[in-house]
């Protein structure tokens, strides 16, 4: 194993060190500053929602003014009267709450009483004292104490505060929306620079596809969220719930979190209505409203609206949630879901932010090859044989063997010269990869490995022989047995040597055979003078066999490595085993053809016709 510098190895270090570093500094700015980003998240979020509005309102004909403060306008209305709502909402619940507390604690009781029975037990001297820890009873001076504590003015700011606090942060961010809308042509061209100096059609071209699909996501999430909050509170009314705009208001907010949001706005709801009747059937029937709503949007509304997923992760989507919370408690929770959405997009278009989408993404950030080499390199067979099994359901055989099975050879044989694999773990995943091999079955569909010649234009007659020699290793031969499996056997009559057999053995071995054709198996890397060495041995003692050399990892145009191989004496070099197959067979083809030709003319002249044994195409 090559060992790194003392260099790289050190400004490896000092540019991790600065990364976290400023990791740290950002997250700790987010969390310090939150009083100052909180508006301006919410202003460009309501400016990617606003602007899809704005367009038509432009194309109207209004002017840019009007349109942006018109727009502004009807947005801060529905804020404002959101907040108005909710305020009355639950100025109206805190009063009325506190005249329920008799049914509240019988409802406690019956629950107790259903669980634990009415006689003495361990679930009832449990509850009673869960119930002791969290109120205790007070003190006789507590009690006169609260009795004569300051007025309500004295208390007044601890109220006044936080609204206050909310009303200067919603006003600062619908007149920032204002100056976004308003220099949006702007900001776009600064952001094109900023990320697209040296190509700025490019830039320009990916900003306009972000900001069309953040906006056009963001616009049907409000729309389906709005939808979903004003179909609640007519069902709480209908339902006789009270205070059924607050449940509405409250389930479309929540909704915004992912995945839990629904639920979490649900159960208010629920201990509400608990508290205010005197039965069970109304929180059941919110418990099922609330659930058939969820699955119609999430089964019909949101696959039609959405339409193409944005391809956010569902594990990274509740860890964004957790994390936006912490940083910003509920706001940020609630904005969880656009943030995430605006990082990925980012992430998709920008490449110096390329780790967004591999963070957050739904896609698989590794290859299928890939995947399926790191389970075999961790002896993880069963899982190693269920990526196989998946590729087989949409591809066929021969695909699965270039597409899977060969990079993993290769890989293994990189790893293995260059020390990483060890002679008992290369050995080990060789055995692995002949079981998989062996289990793999011929898939439904064999679109692709249908060859240029069609099988009704080759006659029924003697088999071709077609010896398979492995060039050099283990890799080579596994890559053998697997071209082996993908010749037809009605065609063909295929003989696999091992790497075993020394070279004279390979030699006294085709002398008794007679092939036709042989096919020399290599794979990258390595190998390339002992294949030569083969190859030209072979083309010496049967000059007649047609010699062609299966070199899989090498690109098609590695016109030098062609040419060496075809000074060695090879007539064909394939760079994959679909590309020997299908060379083979047309070979085949045209070989039939000949003989074709050859009949004819025996018919007419009476020409003897040429064996597939004596033919080099």
């Amino acid at each position: 194993m090559i060992n790194e510098s003392p260099n790289k190895a050190w400004q490896r270090a000092l540019t991790t060190l600065s990364a976290l570093a400023l990791f740290v500094t950002i997250i700790a700015a987010l969390y310090w500053a939150r009083a100052v980003f909180i508006p301006i998240t919410m202003a460009i979020f309501l400016a990617f929602v606003l602007n899809p509005l704005v367009v038509r309102l432009r194309r109207l004909g209004l002017g840019k003014a009007p349109t942006v403060l018109l727009a502004v306008s009807l947005a801060g209305v529905v804020v404002l009267s959101v907040l108005g709502i909710v305020t009355w909402q639950l100025t109206a619940l805190t009063m009325t709450l506190p005249d329920k507390a008799e049914g509240i604690k019988a409802k406690v009781a019956s629950v107790k009483e259903w669980l634990g029975g009415s006689g003495e037990n361990r679930f009832a001297n449990m509850y009673d004292e869960i119930a002791a820890m969290i109120s205790p009873p007070k003190p006789q001076s507590a009690t006169v104490v609260e009795a004569t504590g300051g007025s309500w003015l004295t208390k007044a700011p601890d109220y006044l505060n936080p609204v206050t606090e909310v009303l200067g942060q919603s006003a600062f961010a619908l007149v920032l929306s204002v100056f976004i809308l308003w220099k949006r042509d702007d900001l776009r061209n600064r952001f094109i620079r900023l990320i697209g100096d040296t190509k700025l059609t490019t830039a320009n071209r990916a900003v306009d596809d972000a900001s069309h699909r953040i906006s056009r996501y963001l616009l049907m999430q409000l729309f389906i969220n709005t939808a979903f909050g004003i179909l609640i509170a007519a069902a709480m009314f209908i339902i006789g719930v009270p205070y059924a705009l607050l449940w509405g208001v409250v389930a479309s907010l929540m909704r915004y979190v992912p995945y839990l949001g629904t639920w979490l706005g649900l159960l208010p709801a629920v201990l509400v209505t608990v508290a205010f009747t005197d039965d069970w059937w109304q929180p059941i029937a919110v418990i099922a409203v609330y659930g058939v709503l969820e699955l119609l949007c999430n089964n019909v509304l949101e696959p039609k609206l959405y339409g193409k997923s944005m391809g956010l992760s569902e594990v990274a989507q509740l860890i964004a949630a957790a994390f936006w919370a912490f940083l910003w408690g509920p706001v940020g929770l609630i904005l969880s879901g656009p943030l995430t959405v605006c990082l990925l997009v980012l992430g998709k278009y920008v490449t110096s932010l390329k780790f967004f989408e591999i963070l957050l993404g739904d896609e698989p950030v590794l290859g299928t090859e890939i995947r399926f080499y790191q389970r075999l390199t961790a002896r993880d067979q069963d899982e190693a044989w269920e990526i196989v099994r998946d590729e087989t359901k949409t591809k066929s055989r021969m695909e699965v063997f270039d597409g899977v099975i060969v990079p993993a050879l290769t890989y293994a044989k990189r790893d293995w010269e260059q020390n990483d694999l060890s002679d008992v773990d290369l050995a080990h995943m060789l055995g692995m990869l002949r079981e998989i091999v062996d289990d793999a079955t011929e898939p439904k569909a064999e679109k692709s490995d249908t060859p240029t010649v069609s099988a009704a234009d080759i006659p029924q007659t003697e088999k071709v022989r077609a010896l398979i020699i492995p060039a050099k290793d283990n890799n080579d031969e596994l890559a053998a047995n697997m071209l082996g499996l993908l010749l037809d056997t009605q065609r063909w009559e295929a003989d696999v040597s091992t790497v075993a057999q020394l070279t004279s053995e390979v030699m006294g071995r085709a002398e008794q055979f007679k092939p036709s054709v042989i096919v020399i198996c290599t794979l990258q890397p390595g190998g390339l003078s002992h294949t030569r060495y083969i190859c030209k041995r072979i083309a010496k003692q049967f000059p007649e066999a047609r010699i062609v050399v299966c070199r899989c990892g090498i690109v098609p145009d590695a016109s030098e490595t062609v040419a060496q191989f075809t000074e060695a004496g090879a007539s064909h070099v394939a760079t994959s085993l679909s590309d020997t197959v299908r060379h083979l067979h047309s070979w085949l083809g045209a070989l039939y053809s000949r003989q074709k030709v050859a009949v004819k003319v025996k018919d007419a002249h009476g020409v003897g016709t040429p064996t597939a044994s004596s033919n080099k195409v």
